[in-house]
């Protein structure tokens, strides 16, 4: 195990969330910047923790007060990353997003951190739309409580884009195939969202480590944002140098897609990443953002990036 004070200089980073996608590829852009971190890891059976060499791994959960305090002795920041993203019902998103902050940030205060970042959702704007968008923005919510007790900063990044991300893996593969599947167009204009590529966001998250105290309490970063699924697919063509179609799905189908996944799911108990609540989120019509981030990748960069492809010049 690394030692638990600073290195060089350098004030030891608190991260939740780290086997997840954004936190496997935040702690290592820290590494590679030599920077110390502890991070939270939740044990399973036969796990393999490929943690850098810059990182203390602890053991425990969102609802262990004790390994969270552990997690965060003689650290500065802590940034929280881990949440669900799936589960079977309302009451898994409020415990693991909800209830999972709040302990979180309560320990914080206990343990003298400095600055509490918090990597919320996009979700978090339309907290109607689905249980999970509602978890988000009573996560937020919850941070409410301990404004006055440190320093909070809430990121709340649209559609993450970038290598290693199981959930989107599926429709990587029907990319490289040459089709990439999408929700029909409403009339009038198409549905338009904002993405951002993981490593904007990693960068993002740094610079919001490394940011000086700030009256900016909530950001909303982005690479693109607003673009649509033509846009995608002529931008993934440039990419293969071939022509990847749309293939439009009806609403009423998805719709019954989410219902039957729900309803296996609840049978199971076991979360799937298709749900209705999911597929409400993919048929709102508007998920843009106003402003790119400085130096964004351009949204060939984003899909090259993450189908390991070179982009075109």
């Amino acid at each position: 195990m690394m030692d638990r004070t600073a290195e060089a200089g350098r004030d030891l980073i608190a991260v939740t969330g780290a086997t997840g996608f954004i936190g496997a590829h935040l702690l290592s852009r820290l590494d590679k910047q030599q920077r110390p971190t502890r991070a939270l890891i939740r044990t399973k059976k036969n796990r393999a923790i490929n943690a850098p060499s810059t990182t203390e791994v602890m053991a425990g959960s969102l609802q262990d007060h004790a390994a969270i305090l552990a997690l965060l002795d003689g650290a500065k920041t802590c940034v929280h990353l881990a949440g669900a993203t799936t589960a079977v019902d309302a009451n898994g998103f409020h415990a693991a997003n909800v209830i999972g902050t709040y302990n979180m940030a309560a320990c914080a205060v206990k343990a003298g951190i400095e600055h509490f970042i918090c990597v919320s959702s996009q979700a978090a704007r339309a907290p109607l739309i689905s249980d999970y968008a509602a978890s988000k923005a009573m996560s937020e919510n919850a941070l409410n409580a301990f404004a006055a007790e440190m320093r909070i900063t809430i990121i709340r990044p649209p559609a993450v884009i970038g290598a290693g991300d199981p959930m989107l893996q599926p429709m990587f593969d029907l990319i490289r195939s040459g089709w990439l599947p999408a929700p029909a167009e409403p009339k009038g204009a198409p549905r338009a969202f904002a993405v951002i590529s993981v490593e904007d966001l990693v960068t993002e998250i740094i610079e919001t480590i490394d940011r000086p105290q700030s009256d900016q309490v909530l950001l909303e970063p982005c690479s693109i944002p607003s673009t649509n699924w033509a846009e995608v697919a002529s931008a993934v063509s440039q990419v293969y140098d071939r022509r990847v179609r749309v293939i439009r799905i009806w609403p009423a189908l998805m719709t019954s897609l989410g219902l039957c996944a729900d309803a296996f799911s609840k049978l199971t108990r076991r979360p799937l990443s298709v749900s209705r609540n999911k597929v409400r989120e993919l048929l709102a019509v508007d998920w843009t953002y106003d402003q790119p981030v400085r130096d964004a990748m351009t949204l060939g960069e984003v899909f090259a990036a993450s189908l390991g492809e070179d982009h075109p010049k």
